[in-house]
């Protein structure tokens, strides 16, 4: 996302003309995509703590959702820069631009991290809830999803502080602003054990593993309570919903996160990675794709409510027609949890839109 480099090495440093093609690209994927997808997850973000913020004392699935929308506007606001990072306005300063790309930008990824352990703690609700309902009093409260949260912020703000001090923003001789990298940056072994392994591991195989586990058993379990048991129409209902907006969250989360694993690699590869960003470098085209990825992550699940969520959609129409839809009965099956399998399963999927 970088649009000007800078040549240290060389007599004069001059900057790498930042090309029509280089413009046209940034204007339709970082400002007009970028953006758009900004706008509507703010908003549809903000309507989601309205329709679920009412309930989130009283079921802990409802109070991991609102969590989880104020870690990805979190992300959003981090990312708002995003759409107009490459534009005269920021380039005039260059030391804001680079800020911006080096530092601003890290904290989207703590927010992204944030954002990935809270849907595995929503996961994680659901599988006790539908696959262990027995233990659904004891693991599915309120309290232990906001301390789990909170311990979940502090782990993810620990393991990417080092992040912060890979590059340095520097005045060249010549009075240009440049980026260098730091001695970290050149250990093989924290490349490949920190920037590598570990950042693997934890952005990406654990939470899609545990996620696909967690949501082939549900699965499985949904399947083996409809073969067995006679559900009303609304608990089968709930039941599709929850199948459907679960393979649609893991699906959307595994395509979305694929492209910071691929970042770090190149970031390895391509040192300094701010100058190989710029127009005319290696990875000019692809250096958008992370943060554009991550911004449509956190955007999607208020469209997954309402496709896949009828109870959703209907607080949803209630909001917008300020009128109260849903009756009493509805409401209690929405915010009380149970230990059977198939009113559990229904608190799930229809009290939270999932």
């Amino acid at each position: 996302m970088d649009s000007t480099t800078r040549d240290s090495s060389s007599a004069e440093a001059t900057a790498v003309p930042f090309t029509r093609g280089c413009l046209l690209y940034f204007y339709m994927v970082g400002t007009l995509v970028g953006g758009s997808f900004i706008i509507i997850g703010l908003i549809g973000n903000c309507i989601s703590l309205i329709i679920l913020g009412k309930e989130r004392k009283k079921s802990s699935t409802i109070q991991a959702l609102c969590l989880l929308a104020v870690a990805d506007t979190c992300l959003l606001l981090a990312s708002s820069l995003f759409p107009i990072v490459d534009t005269p306005w920021i380039q005039s300063s260059e030391k804001l631009y680079y800020a911006v790309f080096l530092y601003m930008f890290e904290m989207a990824r703590i927010c992204n991290q944030v954002s990935t352990l809270l849907t595995m703690i929503l996961m994680w609700q659901r599988y006790v809830a539908v696959c262990l309902p027995h233990k659904a009093k004891q693991l599915c409260t309120v309290p232990i999803v906001n301390r789990i949260a909170v311990c979940s912020s502090v782990v993810a703000l620990a393991f990417y502080l080092p992040n912060f001090f890979l590059y340095s923003i520097t005045t060249t001789d010549d009075g240009f602003v440049d980026t260098v990298s730091n001695p970290i940056v050149r250990n093989k072994y924290f490349q490949v054990i920190y920037s590598v392994i570990l950042t693997y591991l934890v952005s990406y195989i654990i939470p899609v593993v545990s996620l696909l586990y967690m949501s082939v058993a549900i699965l499985r379990s949904l399947k083996s309570h409809d073969n067995n048991a006679a559900s009303s129409a609304n608990s089968q209902h709930a039941r599709k919903d929850l199948t459907k907006s679960s393979i649609a969250i893991v699906v959307i989360y595994v395509i979305c996160q694929s492209f910071q694993p691929i970042r770090r690699i190149l970031m390895w590869v391509y040192d300094p990675f701010p100058r190989s960003a710029s127009c005319g470098g290696e990875v000019f085209y692809f250096s958008y794709m992370p943060n554009l990825a991550l911004i449509m992550n956190s955007s999607a699940n208020f469209g997954i409510y309402i496709l896949f969520a009828r109870g959703f959609r209907r607080k949803l129409i209630a909001v917008l027609i300020r009128r109260n839809a849903v009756g009493p009965n509805d409401f209690t099956d929405s915010t009380t949890l149970s230990t059977q399998p198939g009113t559990s399963t229904g608190m799930v999927a229809t009290g939270t839109g999932l």
